[in-house]
């Protein structure tokens, strides 16, 4: 598919990196590109200095012939300008990125009146994912699927786990339980294991399953916490708004730190139900008086990365059980992995991650049988969502007997409104939906995953 991206930030940046890997022609616009470099030096991509909101820059960017426009410059305004400006210019589809929590009730109506096909809301996307992930408190992630049906949860192998040194066919028959181990990461390595694959010491697990064999398993591993109650936010972002009323909705309560008074009554006002500290969070001090100690959650939201990972290693020196940092620029990540940090959220990842599933719900309607794509691990391993139709080559056949790819697993059935966990005795019927893993091939179609 050939897109415009406008606006060359964070989410810009690596949201063109993924849909050039995707196998997309990419042309980036922005009146600024001195500090990409990562993006001049890459050949695959094509970039233009110039405005966005410029019709002959779109035109020379090639707009009438385009599948796609994504406007993510710094104000919400100019991104829907441009959307309208590329409607105006004949491209079909449009996706602007909206974050300001004012608008949030308004977004379906825009969406329609503007004829947008998406609004983007990194800020609002990312509250969700902590908050999913605040309601398991046992996992270092959550990512559900099939509308919430699914799921899938990360944990680390610890040495209080009892799973370090098994099989994972030893682990299943000590559980009685069927769980499936989706991926684990390792030393900067993803593995999509068979069953005498052993675990290891600080394996990153992803696992999904019923909800019971999931409990026996964080039962059989130590790893059942008790449930979040009390949550401290450091920072008061659009985030930490969007995060609060999730919060407070499912029953938690919640305290933001933030260190501009203009910015707390702002926060006071929209949410009466938080107690909101108008400090500085790296006065250690003001920690202890707002109970740190005693808190089941610490969410780092600070807008400097280095800020939120000192801020959290002094959270998980006071023991406190669930501690998530945000963190913008992905270089950090082996520092934050040093730092004993488990949870570390970066927004324009979650972002990108929902504007490459509807670029392949696009291509699905033209011609791939593949729904959706969700990227894990710095891309290093992915989980696709296919429908099954009559031209699957393996229609019918059990598992066990089907030779996949390397590097391919099938985790999930879905069919009528059953939720199927299969095992090799499983078939694959006309019309269910699949969940597949994928750590290697360029999968698009089902029978690609076939050997």
């Amino acid at each position: 598919m050939k897109i415009i991206i406008v606006g060359v930030g964070k989410l810009g940046e690596y949201l063109a990196k993924s849909l050039v890997k995707d196998n997309n022609e990419v042309t980036l616009i922005d009146t600024d590109f001195s500090s990409c470099q990562d993006v001049i030096n890459n050949e695959d991509l094509n970039y233009i200095n110039g405005n966005g909101l410029d019709s002959a820059t779109l035109e020379e960017a090639g707009i009438r012939e385009s599948d796609l426009l994504i406007s993510v410059m710094a104000s919400d305004e100019q991104n829907v300008m441009c959307c309208l400006l590329g409607k105006t210019l004949g491209v079909t589809h449009t996706i602007a990125r909206i974050r300001n929590p004012e608008y949030a009730n308004s977004i379906d109506i825009l969406k329609e009146k503007l004829g947008l096909s998406m609004a983007i809301n990194p800020e609002a996307l990312t509250a969700n994912h902590i908050a999913n992930v605040l309601n398991t408190p046992s996992a270092l992630d959550a990512t559900t699927f099939f509308k919430g049906r699914i799921r899938m949860i990360s944990l680390k192998v610890k040495e209080n786990t009892k799973l370090e040194g098994l099989t994972i066919n030893e682990l299943l028959r000590k559980l009685n339980s069927h769980i499936i181990i989706c991926a684990i990461e390792r030393n900067g390595e993803t593995i999509i294991p068979k069953g005498n694959v052993k675990l290891q010491l600080n394996d990153k697990l992803h696992i999904t399953g019923k909800r019971g064999d999931v409990h026996n398993f964080l039962k059989f591993s130590n790893l059942i916490t008790s449930k979040t109650k009390r949550v401290i936010i450091s920072g008061g972002s659009n985030t930490a708004i969007y995060l609060s009323k999730l919060l407070l909705d499912i029953g938690m309560e919640v305290k933001i730190i933030e260190i501009s008074e203009e910015r707390c009554k702002l926060l006071s006002e929209v949410l009466p139900k938080v107690l909101v500290i108008n400090g500085d969070v790296s006065d250690q001090n003001i920690l202890f008086e707002e109970g740190i100690e005693k808190c089941d959650a610490f969410v780092a939201l600070t807008s400097i990365d280095e800020e939120n990972i000192v801020y959290s290693m002094f959270a998980s020196l006071q023991n406190v059980p669930k501690i998530i940092t945000k963190v913008n620029h992905i270089n950090l990540d082996k520092i934050t992995e040093k730092a004993n940090i488990d949870t570390v959220i970066t927004p324009h990842k979650i972002a990108t991650n929902q504007i490459v599933r509807y670029v392949r719900a696009m291509q699905n309607s033209e011609a791939s049988s593949c729904e959706s794509i969700f990227k894990f691990d710095d891309d290093n391993f992915e989980i696709l969502e296919f429908n099954v139709k009559n031209d699957f080559a393996k229609l019918n056949t059990k598992l066990k007997n089907i030779k996949l790819k390397d590097g391919i697993l099938v985790i999930a059935i879905y069919r009528g409104r059953n939720i199927i966990y299969p095992n090799g005795n499983d078939i694959i019927e006309e019309k269910d939906t699949i969940l597949v893993v994928n750590s290697k091939s360029n999968i698009k179609d089902i029978n690609d995953i076939l050997e």
